[in-house]
């Protein structure tokens, strides 16, 4: 099996301090704020949602600028590159520690 996109943001959600998800999901709101804040991204920078996706691309080098940065959820390759530049290393099915 190969690593999925649940996996990478699952790793990347466990390198930033937040939980991880059974079910796949894109980032939100918190979770963004959080990647932003371990990639020191100034919080003048994050308005919103679109923005803080923008910003983040041009941090881990996968944009130039934020004119041109995509502003949807992120690919397979730009969050390999979030994790890269979080020091992540994603597992294969990594999934939430059960609360019982």
């Amino acid at each position: 099996m190969t690593i999925t996109v649940h996996d990478i943001r699952n790793g990347i959600r466990g390198g930033v301090g937040r939980f991880k998800r059974e079910a796949t999901a894109t980032f939100t709101k918190e979770e963004l704020a959080a990647i932003a804040d371990a990639l020191d991204v100034s919080t003048r920078d994050r308005s919103t949602n679109e923005t803080t996706r923008a910003v983040i691309r041009v941090t881990v080098g996968v944009a130039e600028t934020t004119d041109e940065a995509a502003t949807g959820s992120f690919s397979k390759p730009e969050l390999l590159a979030i994790a890269d530049a979080l020091g992540v290393e994603p597992v294969e099915d990594d999934e939430p520690e059960p609360l019982y």
